[in-house]
């Protein structure tokens, strides 16, 4: 079992150790989890490293890589994190499973303008663009919602 199969068997045991206790084998479970998750950051790690610097010395090149890993684990951890006990106060439920412009268009109806609307609209987009990181800068989710 690798440090991310590890990470996510304690992280879901706490949230939800229900469903942990109704898999038949969580130590493979859970292993099998930590491969896919090791898979995509190495998948993902290159377009956040970028190239080398020129000038750029042994220790900024250290810092940049390891800033690029740390990105990537926490974009794709992100991704298998147990939901959370208390949902979003104003969000209607369903909400994960809308599409952006449905999200974005609930949120300007719904919560009135201010600082709230304007986090909400903002850690949307912060999903949207972390997506579309992961999924390469070529793809355009809204092209592709309606498959």
């Amino acid at each position: 079992m690798n440090k991310y199969a590890a990470l996510l068997r304690r992280q879901w045991e706490i949230a939800d150790p229900t469903f942990v206790q109704s898999l038949d084998d969580p130590t493979e479970h859970f292993s099998q989890l930590g491969n896919q998750v090791n898979d995509e950051i190495l998948e993902l790690l290159p377009s956040l490293e970028g190239i080398d610097q020129a000038g750029e010395t042994y220790l900024q090149k250290v810092s940049r890589l390891s800033a690029a890993k740390l990105q990537a684990e926490e974009i794709v951890l992100a991704e298998y994190q147990p939901s959370s006990d208390s949902p979003e106060p104003d969000e209607p439920e369903g909400w994960d499973s809308m599409p952006h412009d449905q999200q974005e268009s609930w949120i300007r109806e719904n919560v009135p303008e201010g600082e709230e609307q304007r986090e909400m609209l903002k850690d949307l987009e912060g999903r949207r663009l972390d997506r579309l990181i992961v999924l390469g800068a070529s793809y355009d989710p809204q092209e592709h919602e309606q498959d």
